[in-house]
């Protein structure tokens, strides 16, 4: 009688060790994902103010009087 209440109690201690290993884990996961997704919005920054580089450079190419380069010879 005594071997089996030892025994369940043992068992339910290595659940409550994996429990714990578990939601140790998960802390770990979270705080990975905080980080990720500081990485994404700082990229996502990134992105928008290269873009809008991007979109200056062409309305300054596109005000550029040029001229054919056919014209441009004779």
């Amino acid at each position: 009688m005594t071997t089996m209440l030892s025994n369940i109690i043992e068992h339910h201690g290595r659940k409550n060790q994996r429990l714990a290993f578990l939601e140790e884990d998960l802390a770990h996961a979270k705080l990975e994902e905080e980080k990720l997704k500081a990485m994404i919005e700082a990229l996502e920054k990134e992105k928008s103010e290269m873009n809008a580089k991007v979109a200056l450079m062409e309305r300054k190419d596109s005000t550029i009087c040029w001229k054919p380069r056919w014209k441009a010879f004779k």
